[in-house]
Formats: C-alpha cells, structure tokens, sequence
C-alpha cells in the first residue's frame, strides 16, 4: 500500500469513491524533472490515487531525490532499454494490488497532472478499457519536433488502418486503463511488451476497446529523453517488428 503518497493526491472527484486509482510515473535519469513532476501531481492532480514511480535503472540522482521527496518506488535492476519494460511492471504491480484503473505518467514533467481526469473518465463512463492522451487532437500546447511528428504519423496511421480505429498519437506515455486492460497484460499478455506498436495491436485484438482524448503537454524543459539517436533509428524497425509479429499472432491473441 502506498500510504505516504495517497494523502498528498487531493480527493477532486468524489464521483468513483469505490474505485482504486494508482498513477505509476516512470523515470530514468530524471534528476532534473522528477521533483517537479511529484509536486505538480502532489499539487494539480484532478483525480485521487496513489503513488507509485518505477524507476528504470536511472544512473543519475533522481532516485535520492524520489527517496527524499518520500515517494514510493520500485526501481529495475536493470535498464529495459525503453519505457515498454516499465508499463509491463506497472500492469503486473496494479494487478496483483487489485487497482481498479492505473493511470501512467512519464517523469520528464511534461504531462499535466491536472489532466488526470480527462483521461479517467471514459474508464468511470465505461465507453473504453484503455484511454491515450493526444496532442495532436486539440493541437495545443507542446506539439514535438517534426522528425518525430513524422514517425509518429506514420505508425499512428498503420495502427488505424489494421485496426479501424483512429490514432494520432501512438507514441504519447499519458494513459490509463481499467481493470480489463490491467488483467489482460499482467496475466493473459505473456509476452514482454516491446513497442507501443505491439501493445496497441494486443489491445485490439484481444477484444479490448480504446479511445483518444485531446490533452495539453509541456515541453521537455531538462534531461534527456530516451528516444536518442540509436533509439530512434531502431524505432521505425522494431515497430515493423511488432507489427508483423503481432499480426502473426492475431488468431491467438483473439
């Protein structure tokens, strides 16, 4: 139980009193953002949860500053090599804690936590299992470079066309999902989950439904992000990768 963080997330939305919300904040080498991060959530977030960040073997100082904010967190004993190992932890942990929704943040403080609730209330409503925070829907606010933007389109516009739903921003880490979601990739999902490519495909597939909301997101203002030179060459490949992979395992998955 996440005693020391669930007094800090102020109680807005008293409409789900019955459900277990946990927001998992994923960090590596956030030294220079992750506080900012926990006091904007401590501060501005619109929905009441618990606490938890999953550190992905940071090499920096930001897990001191995540010890001696008084945070709770988890931290890997090794690098995943991208941010797809934490959401597998974060399932895993929401499941075996029975959360009802687990809500994702990145810990570069560029999603807003008084945003929360935008993207919790289609799980509340029950009209999705999993919610995606884009940026490109409203356009407002911090929009990415246009290299990114590129790839971005590019594999949103591949993930519409397998699956008949609209994506604009395949890549954004502000997510939540409800129980359904958190069961289906903590006991039913066996493989490690790779790419966002292969976690949308999987969603779809296994019969789980979602949806995107338009939010605002900062920019990144300090760190660095692990999408550097080496990874953004692999992404384009290793979402090919997924995507093929996982079609070839559509009849099983469904």
């Amino acid at each position: 139980m996440l005693y020391k963080w669930r007094s800090i997330c102020r109680e807005i939305n008293q409409s789900e009193p019955s459900m277990r919300i946990i927001l998992i904040v994923s960090n590596y080498n956030e030294e220079k953002a992750i506080i900012n991060t926990l006091n904007d959530i401590r501060s501005n977030a619109s929905v009441s949860c618990d606490v938890l960040v999953v550190d992905n073997c940071s090499t920096d100082e930001s897990v001191k500053l995540i010890r001696d904010a008084g945070a709770d967190y988890i931290r890997h004993p090794v690098n995943t090599g991208g941010s797809a190992g934490v959401i597998k932890t974060a399932f895993t942990y929401a499941y075996y804690h029975n959360y009802d929704i687990y809500c994702h943040m990145d810990g570069d403080n560029q999603h807003m936590a008084a945003e929360l609730q935008k993207i919790v209330n289609p799980l509340v409503l029950g009209t999705a299992d999993v919610v995606t925070g884009s940026r490109f829907i409203a356009r407002e606010g911090f929009q990415s470079s246009r290299s990114r933007r590129l790839g971005i389109y590019i594999f949103s516009w591949l993930l519409s066309l397998f699956t008949g739903r609209r994506y604009t921003d395949i890549t954004s880490g502000f997510r939540a999902y409800n129980r359904r979601a958190i069961e289906f990739f903590a006991k039913r999902f066996k493989q490690e989950i790779e790419t966002v490519t292969q976690l949308e495909l999987a969603m779809h597939y296994g019969g789980l439904t979602g949806v995107e909301v338009a939010v605002t997101m900062r920019p990144r203002t300090s760190g660095k992000s692990e999408i550097n030179m080496i990874n953004a060459i692999k992404f384009p490949v290793f979402n090919i990768i997924s995507l093929l992979g996982t079609l070839i395992q559509m009849r099983k998955l469904r």
